[in-house]
């Protein structure tokens, strides 16, 4: 019987089971070493079995305000894999762990705990996006721009774009200090955060984002130009001087590219139908484009256009096209045309 039963606890040990009520039990303990060890523990076990450890973040989250027990940086690092694993749980923290991020800019815990704002608002953007202030204030006060931070106000930019609005300086400068690094989030915020209702402090970006349009990097690329796309939903005058810049992205192998450098030209054309004549050939060429999304963008550019020798193949469009997107879209071009 001795023999079964030593047997049985080895292997509970190699098979990783988890005591939760003893490690819940340490992190409520009075003396500081428990409360170390019970860190240690989860710090240990939570990339094979995150999902066991989910209890403790309430727990762990408050260990934070303590920096005599000397493991902050584990007690982060667990909370941003709890984050990964189980967001919803880690979002009700997120006031606190931004509050520890403030005071704490520079702790080497700090880019834990971005990852762990990041893996939230990837789920819940609403739960990080009135602390957006805040976090740009931690991203100002650290060194270089850290890709997790950057990341976190990419996700919150998705339900919440107006939010961005105090970021947008920061985003300019990490846009224009490393474009390949920092290009694809900044690009994708700063476009929201142009389109939605609130009021920029400033469009300077643009400009830059115009001289990536030809940039070798496709994701640089593509970004920049759905970047000018969005801002020229609301101020396409901003964007008329990068039009013949785009229209050679029209050719672009890559389909979103040509998406976005179509529909690009098209918002502008609501004002300044001019811009079009010097891409008219590719956009019609972009009518028989494979990919819908594609072909529905061409015909609004070629609607906003004018240009009339479109009006028989968006005819055929409309009446024949597989996609009802890409239908309505040519039949709107052709009225626009008639």
């Amino acid at each position: 019987m001795d023999g079964d039963g030593g047997e049985a606890v080895e292997q509970s040990r190699r098979s990783g089971s988890v005591d939760l009520p003893s490690v819940l039990a340490q992190l409520d303990a009075q003396e500081p070493e428990p409360r170390r060890a019970a860190v240690r523990t989860i710090r240990e076990g939570i990339d094979d079995r995150p999902g066991a450890y989910v209890p403790t973040v309430p727990k762990l989250r408050a260990l934070l305000s303590q920096p005599e027990l000397e493991v902050r940086k584990d007690v982060a690092y667990c909370l941003a894999e709890l984050a990964r694993e189980a967001p919803a749980d880690v979002a009700p923290s997120v006031g606190e762990l931004i509050w520890f991020a403030a005071e704490n800019e520079r702790a080497p815990a700090t880019r834990h705990l971005l990852r762990c704002l990041a893996a939230v608002a990837d789920d819940q953007p609403d739960a990080v996006a009135d602390h957006v202030a805040t976090v740009v204030d931690v991203l100002t006060a650290r060194r270089g721009y850290d890709r997790w931070g950057l990341r976190t106000l990419a996700h919150v930019s998705r339900e919440a774009p107006a939010a961005l609005e105090p970021a947008v300086p920061l985003l300019s400068d990490a846009l224009a200090a490393n474009p390949e690094a920092n290009g694809a989030p900044a690009l994708t915020v700063l476009g929201r955060a142009a389109r939605a209702e609130a009021s920029l402090p400033s469009l300077a970006f643009v400009a830059r984002a115009i001289e990536l349009v030809d940039h070798d990097d496709d994701s640089v690329r593509r970004n920049a130009i759905g970047c000018l796309a969005d801002v020229a939903h609301r101020t396409p005058s901003a964007v008329e001087e990068a039009c013949p810049r785009i229209t050679p992205a029209l050719e672009s192998d890559d389909p979103k590219t040509r998406a976005n450098a179509a529909v690009t030209i098209g918002r502008v054309a609501v004002g300044r139908p001019d811009v079009v004549d010097p891409a008219r050939t590719r956009l019609i060429a972009l009518l028989e484009d494979e990919f819908p999304y594609v072909r529905a963008n061409a015909c609004v550019a070629l609607g906003y256009g004018d240009v009339t020798e479109a009006r028989e193949r968006l005819s055929k469009l409309a009446a024949g096209d597989p996609e009802p997107a890409v239908r309505d879209r040519a039949a709107w071009a052709c009225d626009q045309l008639s």
